[in-house]
């Protein structure tokens, strides 16, 4: 039997989506933006609060990281705990994840339909998150490097990728289960995965403290299980923000694609009118859903 994609259920399929208990956690959130939106256009009041909030939270916070590092660099001999010489960090890494962040907020403009708003305003959320997340691990690798070899450096990150990949699998075979009704079938290697994600860590940790505590004669007991510690915060936040983005992101921004592909379907089973669903500017630029509404 061939495996259907979680992008190609049908809308009865779709209407599954919202018995998500991951995805029902951004409902509360999704509900208090929506209000700002009002026949497809938000308040003056609200895009001032946006603009100063990307301003300084999006922006400010990256740009803020950026010349920690900046300052780090320049006053590395006066550092407690050794730095990379090199930052990973540099000018032209801020610039392009600015370039990016904002090239996805205007690319956003061209969605214009009341009921996508909210999805598109947390849509750029996430995505800062992740800039920002990205950051954080680019200035946390300057300090990783002198403590341990580019192979447990290198170690970390491939952990980190196979963790998250681990847990796109087990949430789109999830998806296919709540969109599809389909038969939960564990294979050999699903739990392979599994007990690799749940012990990997554990096993990673115990190496690199090993490396730590024997890797360099100049570091004290305590200095060691501390370092060991901000790895160990390091590699949690890391992991809980790969679960957000997957759990509770993906299905929350799937639900929108298919309320962006069947949208009069949609639109009734919410019982909106046309104007609440669609805004009153997208309505005067489509016409034709006036005439068939």
């Amino acid at each position: 039997m061939i495996k259907k994609s979680v992008f190609q259920a049908s809308f009865e399929e779709s209407l599954n989506l919202e018995n998500d208990e991951f995805r029902k956690l951004q409902d509360a959130q999704h509900l208090k933006t929506a209000k700002h939106f009002d026949k497809g256009s938000s308040s003056l009041r609200f895009k001032l609060y946006s603009f100063i909030l990307a301003a300084v939270f999006v922006i400010g916070l990256n740009f803020a990281v950026f010349v920690i590092s900046v300052m780090l660099h320049n006053d590395a001999e006066e550092l407690r705990v050794p730095i990379y010489e090199k930052s990973f960090l540099t000018a032209e890494v801020f610039l392009i994840g600015l370039f990016l962040w904002l090239l996805l907020v205007l690319a956003g403009k061209a969605i214009k339909r009341n009921y996508i708003l909210p999805y598109r305003y947390h849509f750029h959320i996430f995505t800062a998150m992740i800039w920002f997340l990205l950051e954080l691990d680019l200035l946390f690798t300057d300090f990783l490097l002198p403590a341990l070899s580019f192979f447990w450096v290198g170690a970390i990150y491939a952990f980190m990728i196979f963790l998250a990949a681990w847990m796109l699998v087990v949430k789109l075979k999830y998806l296919r289960r709540l969109l599809y009704h389909e038969a939960a079938t564990p294979a050999l290697q699903d739990k392979v995965a599994g007990l690799m994600a749940v012990y990997g860590m554990g096993i990673l940790g115990v190496g690199i403290m090993i490396k730590l505590m024997l890797g360099s004669s100049s570091l004290e007991l305590s200095a060691s299980i501390q370092a060991f510690g901000f790895l160990l915060a390091w590699l949690i936040i890391n992991a809980g923000s790969i679960a957000a983005v997957i759990f509770v992101g993906f299905p929350y921004f799937l639900l929108a694609y298919y309320k962006f592909r069947y949208p009069e379907k949609y639109r009734k089973q919410e019982g909106k009118s046309l104007e609440d669903w669609y805004g009153r500017r997208f309505l005067r630029q489509h016409k034709e859903l006036l005439e068939n509404g």
